[in-house]
Formats: C-alpha cells, structure tokens, sequence
C-alpha cells in the first residue's frame, strides 16, 4: 500500500474568510497565511524514502465557503484538494497528504492543519480527540492531541523571518493495522490553524515523516518586488522557481513567475542579468555545484524561449557555498536551494 509522503495578502479574500474580531491578527503579519486566491505555501519535508524534498501549496478558487488547493511536489505529485470552510471550523480528521487518487472534496475533514474545534479543545482542555487519514487509500487511525505548549516558531514570510504564535501538542493514533506518535505544531489562530511542522513515526518505519513550512508568499506581484530590488542593483532572491528533485527540469508551476521576469527585462532592455543556483549541502560538493549549474541553465533556456535576447544573460552555479540558513534543519536547507537574479550591466 503506497503510503502518502507528503502533507504538502489579497484583502478581499481574506476577509471572505476571517472574522472582523481576526483582524488585528492579519495587521500583525498573519492575515497572508490565510488562503487566499495566489497565495503559496512552499514546505519541506524528509522521511526514510529519500533526502529532502519540497513542496508547493497554491490556493485558487477562493469563496466564503470554501478554496481549493492545488499541490505538487518535487517528487512528482500533482493534485487538487477542495477544502470546506466548515469542515475547517468542525471536523476532527485531518488528511495527511496529497494524491491524485484521492477525491477532490474528503468531507468531514481538515487538511492543512487542524480544525478551530480541536484547537479550542486543545487550549482550554489540554486534550482533543482526532483522527489521522494516512494514505491514498483512505485508510484511517483513530487517536488525539496532548498538549504539551503554547510557543513562538520562526517562518519566512515573503523573504522576511517572523515569529507566529503555535501549539505543540503530542499526537497518538492507531487502527487494526497501524499506530503512529509524533509532535505536531498548529498556528495559534483558530480561524486558520495550519499545520506548520510535524515529525510522526510509524510503525514499522525505519525513521520519522518530518514537514515543515519554509516560506509563505503572498500573491501580491512579484515582478513589482524584483523590479524595484533590480533597480537599486541590488540581487534578487526567488524561490518561485520550482525544478523536479534532484534534476534541473523546471516544473509547470514556474512558468507564471518566468514570465514575470521575461517582462521585467523586456520593460528594462538596458538591463543585463546573471542567473546563479544554489544548493543545500547534501550529497557530495562537486555534484551539487554541478545541478546548480544546470539549474540556472534551465532558466536561462525558458527565458530565451519566452523571448529574451540571449546575449542578455549569463548564468553560474554555486552549489552548496554560498548558503543564507544553516544545512542542519529542514527549513534552512530549503531556504538555500533557491535562484538568485543579479545585473551585470554597467
């Protein structure tokens, strides 16, 4: 049985979904993890399958009932999720995963984090029953949540660290065939109690599922953002270019940000631009420094496609050298696996 590997600022939709007394949260930096039509959730994650991976959470469609999700990952999955608003508030089984197999709407059900009840259940009581969804199968564990804090967690917001409000809590689950334990750490908000790290151990496993989220980009234009960095001849960091794992093969989800960038030069045709890569640390330097390379050549490629004058790029590979986190966490191995856009004209 294939099991799941992955769980994976627009003020209009944001406030189809939050409250008026919720507010004060967005104004403090939390109002851009809401859903919202364009926003994108970049998480990585590792388990006894294979080094690291990411994965990519863009919401679309986004109603006060309801938005959908639509999700892939460097490994390869492709697929969209309807979530409910209601189940949001009320259900108390989460979906730990993403797969094409699986229905568009799993009703009864949360899938990027908990729900407000189990939340509010978890504060005030320290105890909230829940159950865990675990493969494409649909297979279910019955089980719950212990608290064990209420704490602060960094997560990069649009390239800036912040600190948001989470409760730790211990997860139990079993069933007929399967029992996992875990730590599981929900944003503090009960309009929006997402998931943002969790480790589980299953039975039988020779090491834990980890996720975490790395980076939230609100769906504000990012070509404003790398037009005005570019002018100050300043570089510019993006994690919106996506490639497949371990391979220099742009994924389809870039294209929207690589058009961007074709119309930033076009807008500009003074400008000259170098593509660099980078890497995390794992996996051997020389071989690192080689996919960064081909990496910023696939770029470089799409963006002659789309009609730059190839005489106005270059590119180059750093491979593991030059990174911005530490190697040591998920996080900031993701944080360094980016595309880094610089001018070279004078």
């Amino acid at each position: 049985m294939k099991l799941l590997r992955s769980l994976g600022r627009a003020v209009l939709a944001l406030m189809t979904i939050v409250g008026a007394g919720d507010m004060a949260n967005a104004q403090e930096g939390l109002g851009a993890f809401m859903p919202h039509d364009g926003g994108t959730i970049t998480t990585a994650w590792a388990n006894a399958y294979g080094p690291d991976a990411e994965s990519w959470i863009r919401f679309a469609n986004t109603r006060p009932d309801s938005f959908d999700i639509n999700y892939s990952s460097s490994r390869g999955t492709v697929a969209v999720r309807r979530i409910y608003v209601a189940d949001r508030m009320n259900a108390r089984t989460l979906v730990l995963g993403y797969s094409a197999k699986m229905p568009l709407v799993i009703p009864g059900t949360t899938t990027l984090g908990t729900s407000a009840a189990v939340l509010e259940e978890l504060r005030s009581t320290g105890q909230a029953a829940s159950n865990l969804v675990y493969n494409e199968a649909m297979a279910t564990m019955t089980g719950g949540f212990t608290l064990v804090e209420k704490a602060q967690m960094s997560v990069n917001l649009d390239g800036n660290p912040i600190n948001v409000p989470v409760v730790h809590a211990k997860g139990s689950f079993k069933d007929g065939r399967q029992s996992a334990v875990g730590d599981f750490y929900f944003l503090d908000n009960r309009n929006n109690p997402m998931l943002l790290l969790y480790s589980i151990q299953f039975r039988g496993e020779r090491a834990p599922r980890s996720e975490r989220y790395v980076l939230v980009t609100p769906s504000a234009d990012e070509r404003a953002r790398m037009e005005q960095a570019l002018a100050a001849r300043k570089a510019y960091t993006t994690y919106g270019i996506h490639f497949d794992f371990d391979k220099a093969t742009i994924r389809n989800s870039s294209v929207p940000l690589l058009k961007q960038i074709a119309i930033a030069l076009r807008n500009n045709p003074l400008w000259t631009l170098s593509i660099t890569g980078h890497t995390d640390s794992i996996g051997d330097k020389s071989y690192n420094l080689k996919l960064s390379k081909a990496r910023a050549e696939s770029v470089k490629a799409r963006l002659i496609k789309l009609g730059v004058d190839p005489g106005r790029l270059s590119t180059a590979g750093a491979g593991a050298g030059e990174p911005v986190a530490t190697n040591k966490t998920l996080q900031g191995r993701a944080l360094n696996r980016r595309v880094v856009l610089a001018r070279t004209d004078r």
